[in-house]
């Protein structure tokens, strides 16, 4: 089991998003976060991978929801806990490895080069609050473009 946080920031109904450049999903807009280290708390966590995915110092919120995703081609179960953050200043990305961009709801929905499970968190659990967990099946096919069920 990987335990994974992902942090949402949002500014003017906008959402946060990181060009995936290695690993999984390469090339896709994604939630900013990563995995949780070893005796380390999901508040710690998400701070930690914000700060070294784009260099901004962030404030820990709450959290939004968790979901379960099983990637079938990796035989790897995730946790993964949607928290919420806040800007401690105005955001200036310090950190040149990934790109950013901000994208509104609508831009969210309509996008297909965004990871489509994080679509799906930002509309569930920050835009719609009307779950607070998801259950995930990630596939990959034989072209390695993932989909989801």
């Amino acid at each position: 089991m990987v335990n994974v946080v992902l942090g949402i920031v949002e500014k003017e109904n906008k959402i946060l998003l990181v060009k995936r450049e290695r690993g999984d999903f390469i090339n896709l807009w994604a939630i900013p976060g990563g995995k949780v280290e070893e005796c380390e708390h999901l508040d710690n966590a998400i701070i930690r991978e914000m700060r070294e995915e784009i260099g901004v110092s962030m404030e820990f919120v709450k959290l939004l929801g968790t979901a379960t995703e099983i990637m079938h081609d990796k035989n790897v179960t995730s946790f993964l806990y949607i928290c919420l953050l806040n800007m401690k200043k105005e955001l200036v990305i310090s950190n040149p490895e990934f790109q950013t961009k901000w994208f509104t709801l609508d831009e969210i929905k309509k996008a297909d080069n965004i990871v489509e499970s994080d679509k799906m968190f930002i509309e569930q659990f920050y835009f719609h609050h009307d779950k607070n967990y998801l259950k995930l099946d990630c596939y990959c096919d034989v072209n390695g473009k993932y989909y989801w069920k």
